[in-house]
């Protein structure tokens, strides 16, 4: 799964506006790998991305895997997400793996992840807001080129946020809400927007994906009733993915 959002100060104590920058990277490991993949990622690579994180080189890491299994090879089946206060944290980042070495008390070649896994491609995001994260086991991811950028921005913000608001951490409701402005790369077959979702369990995950009994939910056809997505937005997602949390250093909130 950016945004650069400006939103009316009555969100300014809840959300966060505008500040962190994402970088997620996407990567393929074959089924007979995932295994040693993941826990090599996290028994000794995560201990560089906490030093990081310790030292101030960067806010957070989280390690996810797809929801379903895929021998597509073009597919990501892991995602690496780090978080950065800024454009100059993001720049410097390479400091994270200065002192490899010492960190992981053995040579990196040893434990490297390269050789079971492919690297499918790199995106960077800016957040431009984002409801305070409860725990979580799942994300929802939700791909977008809306035509109207602004329009598809504020109206997440000003008629479903306060909803999501609402009924945050309720029983199988979202944990936890956020959008992403896409800074680089960018194209005419890129996404520029990701929403998300937390959820503490895959149930509520899928349920939130399921049309069925939306037309039941008084609250939800009223701001149907409202929204101008058709026109802001008239394709839709074009991609949703679900992705499971393996690991989460430092909540960003």
């Amino acid at each position: 799964m950016k945004k650069l959002f400006l939103l009316s100060l009555l969100f300014v104590a809840t959300i966060t506006l505008g500040q962190n920058i994402v970088s997620v990277q996407y990567r393929y490991v074959a089924s007979d790998d995932v295994a040693e993949f993941e826990a090599l990622e996290t028994e000794y690579w995560s201990k560089v991305k906490q030093n990081a994180v310790d030292n101030g080189n960067m806010l957070t890491a989280a390690f996810f895997r797809v929801y379903g299994p895929t021998d597509d090879e073009t597919k990501p089946t892991h995602a690496f997400v780090l978080v950065f206060e800024s454009f100059e944290q993001y720049e410097n980042q390479m400091k994270i793996w200065n002192e490899t070495e010492q960190i992981l008390g053995v040579n990196p070649a040893v434990v490297s992840t390269n050789d079971i896994s492919k690297t499918l491609y790199n995106d960077t995001y800016q957040s431009v807001a984002e409801l305070p994260m409860g725990e979580f086991k799942y994300a929802v991811w939700n791909l977008a080129k809306p035509k109207d950028f602004n329009g598809f921005v504020n109206e997440n913000l000003n008629l479903w946020m306060p909803y999501f608001k609402k009924n945050l951490g309720k029983e199988g409701a979202r944990t936890g809400w956020g959008i992403l402005a896409r800074v680089h790369p960018k194209g005419m077959d890129e996404s520029s927007i990701i929403t998300y979702d937390h959820y503490k369990d895959l149930s509520s995950a899928l349920k939130s994906l399921s049309p069925v009994g939306i037309a039941e939910n008084k609250e939800i056809n009223e701001i149907l009733s409202k929204s101008k997505m058709k026109n802001y937005d008239p394709d839709g997602f074009r991609y949703t993915n679900i992705w499971e949390l393996i690991e989460l250093i430092n909540s960003p909130q």
